[in-house]
């Protein structure tokens, strides 16, 4: 069964391929705000590099954030167009998740027991979730998601657990001298992979036997967390119409 995962929650476009559970192809490429110029070009040329078409993919797999509002929409709205079009089922997967297995498939040494990826959500904060390493390099939540300046996530972090929690993620590389100060965190050093969304890690939500269902279209949404900025101006605007 050949698999693909999507993922544009951040400013990477993160794809992966997947035969009979072997991956064949990854891509992270830094998009920038340019996922929807980028996305189906690079699925068919990771596609066309593997002797494959559209229509070989018989199961989909899409990040949910949380992230850029605009980044999720393209990868979920592609992923759902896809799914349907194929009539291939689809799931959904936490990009912090995703984030959580690498931190911890990237920590050999086991120094911290919990990971806390962090991606940068805008006007000075982070989203936020920590994770418990679990057996066989798995991860089990500990917290739900956060959204908060770097200082209160630091000061906040003592509540959630006192132990050493290592971070990675691109809001760790954003914000690294706010969070720096905190001796309970093992910051990953910036130029780590890790730091980037792998999309297939996604491809664990799509599992033997399942089948497409039209329902699955409208069950896969983003995980938004807070307003986004556009529909904040908008309100703005409409209470304070003098504002440009």
């Amino acid at each position: 069964m050949t698999l693909l995962a999507i993922d544009t929650a951040t400013e990477v476009l993160a794809l992966a391929l997947c035969r009979d559970g072997s991956v064949l192809a990854e891509a992270s490429i830094d998009a920038g705000r340019s996922h929807l110029e980028l996305l189906l070009p690079q699925v068919q040329r990771m596609l066309d590099e593997n002797g494959m078409s559209i229509t070989d993919v018989r199961g989909l797999a899409v990040g949910v954030g949380p992230g850029t509002f605009s980044g999720l929409r393209v990868g979920i709205a592609t992923a759902r167009a896809l799914s349907q079009a194929l009539e291939a089922p689809l799931a959904g997967f936490s990009t912090l998740e995703a984030l959580a297995l690498e931190l911890t498939r990237n920590d050999p040494a086991n120094t911290s027991p919990v990971v806390m990826p962090l991606i940068d959500a805008k006007r000075g904060q982070v989203f936020a979730q920590l994770f418990r390493k679990s057996g066989a390099g798995d991860v089990t939540a500990i917290s739900g998601i956060l959204c908060l300046d770097p200082e209160d996530l630091v000061r906040g972090l003592p509540e959630i657990t006192t132990e050493p929690v290592r971070a990675g993620g691109n809001g760790a590389i954003s914000y690294r001298d706010r969070l720096a100060g905190s001796a309970q965190l093992e910051l990953l050093d910036a130029e780590q992979p890790a730091n980037q969304v792998r999309a297939s890690w996604h491809l664990r939500a799509i599992h033997d036997g399942i089948s497409f269902e039209p329902r699955q279209l409208l069950s896969v949404i983003p995980v938004y967390v807070r307003e986004p900025d556009a529909d904040k101006t908008i309100l703005l605007r409409k209470r304070e119409p003098w504002l440009k």
